[in-house]
């Protein structure tokens, strides 16, 4: 066990993720804890050079050795920084590997509690993509922090107290796992939770007059005031006082966002079952789309079990 919690924030050289690293060393003085700058190293594929037996004016075998990135890395170096109460410690290391897998092994095997990740950490700059973090937030064995990059400046809060967190609900055990994450953060920050439902089955039939269309309308809110009922059920009796319930209609991706959007929040926690990439492309993914669009931090919550019904009361 480690004697203090660990971050590992994975670099990739980019001037994105020196904005990630800056937002991670500020997180980890304010909660007393160690960075490990993790640079991954793709394996390339089998090379001539690699034969002892050939050797070629001009080259070098880098044979039975991680390639060397200290060129890299040097950039990356900075001293133990004092921003809390007592000094971050920071390493830079790197694996080798697949970069979501390389990150995930590495972060189970150094006990670390969480990984921050700029949105698009290892795309090109010339085709901005967050596959990677999504990617790792649904593989790692721990929590993903996915930084999006500063707009106009902005530093993403410069890694501020998370003051308005949104819980994305479902009422499966993932999203009960999510609002338990949040509630931890918000008790930490002084912040308050919002708890967001997205009624994907609203009403959709066709009507021919405005009485059929009234009655649709009062099914619709007559559904929403259940669902609103339900969300108030599942919060904690402790945490009554700090936890907003909000439903909306349509693509749950599209309402997460629209309610961060409306309390300014700085923090969205989503918790995630398992999904194969196929789920993914033929159902979508609502982690995806908030990811892609999302102006603050977009924390995951990885659940093993969460595909199951949240039972009220149980949490």
């Amino acid at each position: 066990m480690r004697e203090r919690p660990l971050i590992v924030v994975p670099v990739d050289g980019s001037a994105d993720g020196d904005t990630t690293v800056d937002y991670a060393l500020a997180l980890a003085g304010r909660r007393g804890a160690d960075v490990d700058l993790l640079h991954v190293v793709r394996p390339r594929g089998p090379s001539v050079f690699d034969n002892p037996d050939i050797a070629v004016v001009g080259q070098t075998s880098s044979s039975g050795r991680v390639a060397d990135s200290s060129d890299k890395r040097a950039s990356l170096k900075r001293p133990s920084v004092t921003a809390g109460p007592e000094r971050t410690d920071i390493r830079n290391v790197t694996y080798k590997g697949e970069p979501a897998r390389a990150i995930a092994a590495y972060a189970q095997l150094s006990e670390a509690a969480v990984i921050i990740i700029g949105k698009y950490y290892g795309s090109p700059r010339w085709r901005r993509s967050g596959s990677i973090a999504v990617s790792l937030g649904r593989s790692a064995p721990i929590p993903v922090l996915i930084v999006p990059p500063p707009v106009d400046g902005d530093p993403v809060g410069a890694a501020a107290p998370f003051a308005h967190i949104v819980s994305a609900a479902d009422f499966t055990v993932s999203s009960a796992v999510a609002l338990r994450a949040a509630l931890d953060i918000a008790r930490a920050s002084g912040g308050r939770v919002t708890l967001v439902h997205a009624m994907k089955d609203s009403s959709g039939r066709m009507v021919f007059s405005g009485g059929e269309a009234l009655n649709a309308i009062d099914e619709m809110h007559a559904k929403a005031a259940k669902v609103a009922a339900r969300l108030r059920r599942a919060i904690p009796a402790s945490a009554a006082g700090r936890v907003d319930s909000r439903v909306t209609t349509g693509e749950p991706q599209h309402g997460i966002l629209d309610v961060a959007a409306q309390v300014d929040a700085d923090l969205i926690v989503i918790g995630v079952p398992p999904r194969s990439r196929f789920d993914e492309v033929l159902f979508g993914s609502t982690l995806r789309g908030v990811v892609r669009r999302a102006s603050c931090p977009v924390l995951v919550v990885p659940v093993v079990a969460g595909a199951h019904e949240w039972i009220v009361g149980a949490t």
